[in-house]
């Protein structure tokens, strides 16, 4: 398996723009590129894919409409063609990293995953008493703060004593609230359908023990639009430059023409899951092996149960994977869950617009005799877009695992199962 790199080099722009006084013009040429970084595998029949990455860059050039000037004043100055709207192109941005949402992609697919986190909840217990006291705190906080505004402060030393109380209250009151007592409520909520839902669970894995599951979820989705501030004479902000006596009135004002960047992007998962639960049988009348309920509800003294009970573990997982991969390694080594194909992928798109805006005197004009100038008005927005589109692919353990890592134990679940380095659809890493 052979890692390659084909690349392509697109230009845009570059033709005939008009004829100038100063010369023919043309417009002007931005490269855009297309490349794709992959790896080569044995077929046909190819039964087998491996990373691969994606990019492209193209630029969309604004042409204005064509219109024809002269300048009569003896010096011949004239222009005859077409402008453009120059484009803005930023250095180029860089793909996503994909390795920690892989990590999330198993952690929320694979087959054993918890219905419940009891153990997590249990041991919150012991915070709920604070959590209750700090939220009533706050919202007495800002209920005091509602009349001392309404009786208009009667002093300036209990406005500022009120100012400085209210961000610490709300702050915690929002902590508090969002992060231990609403899912402290939800949690007790969910207790009333608790065994239902873990006899599903538990009939579901008998159906599937020892056979292949299918997943594919989405894992993020979302994006947002900002502006780049830009101020720039509005003749900077289209091409060809022209002799200063055919641009109309304000084409030097330095004025606003913020550049529009949006961004778009999708993170999804997919897997193909084995596992075996030798003690697990078909037969319902048959209670489930006791370790398998505990760990369903999230009761298992395990190491996950202790990184999730650590002060600000939460916030760690908002920009790591920390959490996740525990989580992972636990599942995958109690139940030999291995996954025979699993791969993340990512479609990502940016794309800045930069405006521009003129205003030409058009037709004959300059001496007695001729017809008297015409103002012309020209705008439009130019484009540049950046597009990947990559896939990351792991081992039966995991990303960032390699074959050579694997314990004897973990090779003889694979052997149990039927996989193997050429499995059908696995390209793990070497």
């Amino acid at each position: 398996m052979a890692p390659r790199t084909r690349k392509y080099y697109i230009r845009y722009g570059g033709e005939f723009a008009g004829y100038h006084i100063f010369g023919n013009q043309t417009i002007p040429a931005y490269m855009g590129e297309h490349s794709c970084t992959d790896e080569t595998h044995p077929g046909p029949p190819y039964r087998q894919g491996g990373p691969f990455l994606v990019k492209k860059k193209k630029v969309f050039i604004r042409r204005l409409p064509h219109f024809k000037t002269t300048w009569n004043n003896g010096a011949g100055v004239y222009y005859d063609g077409k402008m453009c709207v120059l484009p803005y192109v930023p250095v180029d941005p860089q793909p996503l990293s994909l390795v920690g949402w892989g990590a999330r992609g198993f952690s929320r697919t694979i087959p054993t995953h918890p219905i419940y986190n009891l153990g997590v909840s249990i041991g919150e217990l012991k915070d709920l008493p604070g959590m209750v006291s700090q939220t009533l705190r706050g919202f007495q906080a800002l209920k005091k703060l509602d009349l001392a505004y309404a009786s208009g402060f009667p002093t300036v030393r209990d406005f500022i004593k009120h100012a400085k109380s209210l961000p610490k209250n709300t702050g915690d009151t929002y902590l508090y609230g969002a992060f231990g007592l609403y899912p402290m409520l939800q949690d007790l909520l969910f207790l009333l359908k608790m065994r239902e839902k873990l006899d599903k669970k538990i009939d579901w894995l008998r159906r599937h023990n020892g056979k292949a599951v299918r997943r594919e979820i989405e894992l993020d989705a979302g994006g947002f639009s900002e502006d780049i501030p830009r101020n720039v004479a509005r003749a900077a902000t289209v091409f060809p430059s022209q002799h200063t006596e055919i641009y109309a009135p304000g084409w030097g004002d330095v004025l606003p023409f913020p550049i529009l960047k949006t961004y778009q992007r999708r993170i999804w998962f997919a897997a193909k899951y084995r596992f075996y639960i030798p003690d697990l049988g078909k037969d319902r009348t048959k209670p489930p092996p006791g370790g398998l309920v505990s760990d369903l509800l999230g009761l298992s003294p395990d190491v996950s149960i202790i990184y999730k009970l650590t002060p600000w573990s939460w916030l760690l997982d908002w920009f790591t994977s920390v959490g996740p991969a525990i989580s992972n390694v636990y599942q995958m080594a109690r139940y030999g869950v291995v996954a025979e194909y699993a791969y993340v992928m990512c479609s990502e798109h940016f794309t800045y617009k930069a405006p521009g805006d003129i205003s030409m005197y058009t037709g004959d004009y300059g001496v007695v005799g001729f017809s008297p100038a015409k103002i012309r008005h020209f705008s439009g927005v130019s484009s540049t877009e950046y597009e990947f589109r990559q896939r990351e692919v792991a081992n039966p353990y995991g990303f960032g695992v390699t074959y050579a890592s694997l314990s004897t134990y973990q090779w003889s679940i694979l052997a149990a199962l039927g996989l193997s380095r050429r499995g059908k659809h696995s390209a793990p890493r070497a």
